[in-house]
C-alpha cells in the first residue's frame, strides 16, 4: 500500500513561488488519487501555497496554473535605484523597491509606517498584509477538505495572546483567508494580523519548524506512520567558505546557517525513531546576488520566474533520484 503524502510548506517570502515549481514537478510524479488525499500542511507563504493548492486540487491540473498564476501576479517591477544592468544591481533595485514601496498585492507599504513602527509597534508598522486576504479571495473564499473531497489543508499560526502555536485544520473547519492572513503576518514587520477576536503572528516564526509539530500531531490522532513526507527548504545550510562584508552577506550567512539548521534538526527529529516514516528533501540553493535579494522585498519579475524554475528543477531532480533507487531495489 502507498504511503500517504505530505507535503510541508514553510515561510519565506517571495520564496514561496520556489514552492509553485517544487509542486508541478510533484504533480508529475503523483498520481490523482494521491494528489487528492494528501495532507498539506504550511506556515507563512506556504500556507498561502497550500490554501492554493487545496482549493484548487480538482482541476485538471491539480492546482498547478492557479498555483503558479498567484506568485506570478506578486512581481512587481524594479525602480532604477542603480540602473546597473547586472543580476546584483538588478536584484538590489528589487529589494530598495520592496522597501520603499511594499508589494501592494500581499506586503503593502504603509506611508509613515517605518519610522512609526519604531516607536509605535504593533499599532503601527511599516507594512500591512491586509491586502493578503483580498488576493487570496480571489482564488477561494474558503476551503473545506470534508466537503470538497480534496487535500487536509493544516497551517500554523502563533497566538500572540497565549504566546503558543495553533492549528486550523479543515478537516476539522473552513479555511478562510483571514487564516491564511494570521498564519502570514511577520512580527515587527507587519502589525499584528486578526481573525475571530484574537491577533496572531506569522506560523513560521517559532522555535521549532512545522513538521515535527505536524507529524506529532497527526500521531495523536491515532493514525498510522505510514506517510511520505515531501518538503520544500527554502534555505539550505552552507559553511562560510570566505570572509563575508556588509550587512546583506552576513544577514543571507545567519538566514542560511539558521533556519538551515532549523530543517535539519526538524528532519532528524521526525526521521529517527520513526522508521515508517520516508521524508524526501528538496533544498533550494542560493543563487549568486542572494546577499542583496530579500526574501522579503525583492519582488522584481525576473527573481520571481528563477524561483519557479529552481524549484520545479530541483524537485524533479529529488524525485527522479528517489525513483531510480526504488527502481533498483
Amino acid at each position: 500500500m502507498a504511503k500517504r503524502l505530505v507535503l510541508m510548506l514553510n515561510g519565506g517570502g517571495a520564496l514561496g513561488a520556489y514552492q509553485s515549481g517544487v509542486y508541478r514537478a510533484l504533480v508529475r510524479h503523483m498520481d490523482g488519487d494521491a494528489l487528492r488525499s494528501m495532507i498539506v500542511v504550511g506556515a507563512s507563504s506556504g500556507a498561502i501555497s497550500g490554501f492554493i493548492i487545496a482549493a484548487h486540487c480538482q482541476d485538471a491540473d491539480y492546482g498547478v496554473a492557479a498555483l503558479e498564476q498567484f506568485w506570478r501576479r506578486m512581481t512587481q517591477p524594479s525602480a532604477p535605484f542603480f540602473p546597473v544592468p547586472t543580476p546584483y544591481f538588478q536584484h538590489l533595485n528589487g529589494t530598495l523597491t520592496g522597501l520603499a514601496f511594499g508589494n501592494p498585492p500581499i506586503l503593502a507599504g504603509v506611508p509613515g509606517g517605518g519610522l512609526s513602527g519604531l516607536l509605535s509597534y504593533p499599532y503601527m508598522a511599516g507594512f500591512s498584509n491586509a491586502s493578503l486576504m483580498g488576493t487570496v479571495s480571489a482564488y477561494a473564499t474558503e476551503y473545506r477538505s470534508a466537503s470538497q473531497q480534496g487535500p487536509r489543508l493544516i497551517i500554523r499560526a502563533v497566538d500572540i495572546a497565549q504566546a503558543q502555536t495553533v492549528w486550523f485544520d479543515s478537516d476539522q473547519q473552513a479555511i478562510l483567508p483571514s487564516m491564511i492572513g494570521a498564519s502570514s503576518a511577520i512580527p515587527l514587520l507587519c502589525q499584528p494580523a486578526w481573525h475571530d477576536g484574537r491577533a496572531y503572528w506569522d506560523g513560521d516564526i517559532w522555535h521549532q519548524g512545522i513538521m515535527p509539530a505536524a507529524i506529532s500531531r497527526l500521531r495523536q490522532e491515532g493514525g498510522d506512520d505510514d506517510y511520505h513526507i515531501i518538503t520544500a527548504e527554502l534555505f539550505k545550510r552552507t559553511p562560510q567558505e570566505r570572509h563575508y562584508v556588509g550587512l546583506g552577506e552576513y544577514l543571507d550567512h545567519f538566514r542560511r546557517m539558521f533556519l538551515g539548521a532549523r530543517y535539519d534538526d526538524d528532519a532528524a527529529t521526525v526521521s529517527l525513531p520513526n522508521s515508517g516514516l520516508r521524508i524526501t528533501r528538496i533544498q533550494r540553493e542560493p543563487h549568486p546576488a542572494e546577499q542583496v535579494s530579500s526574501p522579503l522585498l525583492d519582488w522584481s519579475p525576473e527573481r520571481i520566474e528563477h524561483l519557479i524554475a529552481q524549484g520545479e528543477e530541483d524537485a524533479e531532480r529529488a524525485l527522479s533520484k528517489e525513483q531510480e533507487t526504488a527502481t533498483a531495489q
